[in-house]
């Protein structure tokens, strides 16, 4: 239908993204000519920035066979005869990377990499065009949006800001492929660059995979992340991994830290077969999927886990100027006064918090991986809050917390 086309075509823009020139009509038709016959409407349409070519359109795509993607890498190169600002891409598609896009490319200047938070995929993308006329560089640098959370730019080089524009996955939807398009306009030597980014259903692509138990039937929450360890395990019964059970519970494992597990934490827990640990993983990334949908839907944002209330533990808002004290003060905060003893036997205080790797947990002797992943992901809380990594701000009563209300 009409709607369904409009729909598959419409170009999503942030304020202000509207092309700072008109395109030409020559444009339209060369891009036109490049769209598959049988139009896919799962392409949310091109980003809205300014573009033009003298030259044929070079135009390349990138797809994840299965999954959605969940990194991008980006490489500049620049050449110095021609003045030509050269960008090629790959993305990650789940654990695994594509080759690069195969866009002419030569003489590398920077290669820029950014991967989604674990278990998160890309929902968005926003890309900023700067042009200096003074040696004709057009320089662009990106952003990602990882399960319905804009990310930052890349930080790739970049100059004189003309214009930027995003497009946005649909509700219910993740991204599962790219297609890049080059021009080039012999007049000012300018590459420019089109996006568009492709879309499919969630549901229907975990559809392919092997499926859940029925949370209701199991008399589970929904909210995956608040379950405890009784409740983790309830679940895992139903998957048929009952013996894992006595590990994941002496690991102290829950709902929030199982889905920061990795392939090494599995073995560590007893999954001692390649298929068993690959399958467990598809599953976590599964239900992981089914709980940002389930979120969307209600119109709330997820949290990681909290952190205490630093002005009501005494605490300076600025961590790295804690001493080991301050930092115990957390430890019992957030129950793990336990490990007090080894943070003060191995002086972490507040300068070198945010350096403190799991790695580091386990040499300090904290053998439970369910305590490493809660320590490193609180440290990883505290210093997105710090440095303003989620840059919409959500209100307390539309969070979903870890641990309760």
């Amino acid at each position: 239908t009409m709607d369904t086309m409009s729909r598959c075509w419409r170009q999503r823009r942030h304020d202000g993204a509207r092309a700072t020139q008109t395109r030409p009509h020559r444009l339209a038709l060369a891009l036109v000519a490049l769209i598959p016959a049988h139009v896919d409407c799962a392409w949310t349409g091109l980003l809205g920035l300014t573009f033009e070519s003298d030259e044929p359109v070079e135009a390349k795509s990138l797809h994840c066979p299965t999954g959605f993607i969940t990194g991008i890498r980006i490489r500049y190169g620049r050449t110095r005869q021609e003045d030509r600002d050269l960008y090629d891409f790959k993305l990650k598609c789940q654990n695994r990377w594509t080759s690069w896009s195969g866009l002419f490319f030569k003489s590398e200047l920077e290669d820029k990499t950014w991967e989604c938070p674990s278990k998160m995929y890309v929902t968005g993308m926003e890309v900023k065009r700067g042009r200096r006329e003074w040696g004709d560089k057009d320089t662009y640098d990106f952003k990602l949006q990882c399960s319905g959370v804009w990310q930052t730019y890349l930080g790739m080089k970049f100059g004189g800001e003309q214009e930027h524009a995003s497009t946005e996955c649909p509700a219910g939807e993740g991204s599962s492929g790219l297609k890049v398009f080059r021009g080039f306009v012999d007049w000012g030597d300018k590459d420019l660059y089109e996006f568009d980014l492709n879309c499919k259903s969630i549901a229907t692509s975990l559809a392919a995979i092997r499926g859940l138990p029925d949370l209701k039937m199991l008399g589970l929450p929904r909210n995956t992340l608040l379950w405890d360890g009784e409740q983790l395990a309830s679940w895992l019964e139903a998957l048929g991994l009952g013996q894992l059970v006595p590990a994941f519970q002496y690991h102290n494992l829950n709902g929030g830290t199982v889905f920061l597990l990795t392939e090494d934490h599995l073995r560590e827990l007893g999954f001692n077969l390649v298929g068993d640990r690959l399958y467990f993983i598809e599953l976590l990334t599964q239900l992981y999927d089914d709980i940002v949908q389930w979120s969307a839907s209600l119109g709330v944002q997820l949290a990681t886990h909290p952190v205490p209330p630093l002005r009501q533990l005494g605490l300076s808002l600025n961590p790295t100027s804690w001493s080991v004290k301050d930092v115990c003060k957390v430890l019992r905060a957030v129950d793990l006064g336990e490990y007090v003893d080894l943070f003060v036997e191995h002086r972490v205080q507040g300068d070198v918090l945010f350096n403190l790797t799991e790695e580091n947990l386990k040499e300090m002797g904290i053998e439970k991986v369910g305590d490493r992943l809660l320590i490193a992901d609180i440290v990883q809380t505290l210093y997105e809050q710090v440095t303003g990594w989620q840059e919409q701000q959500v209100s307390k009563p539309q969070m979903l917390q870890l641990g309760g209300a």
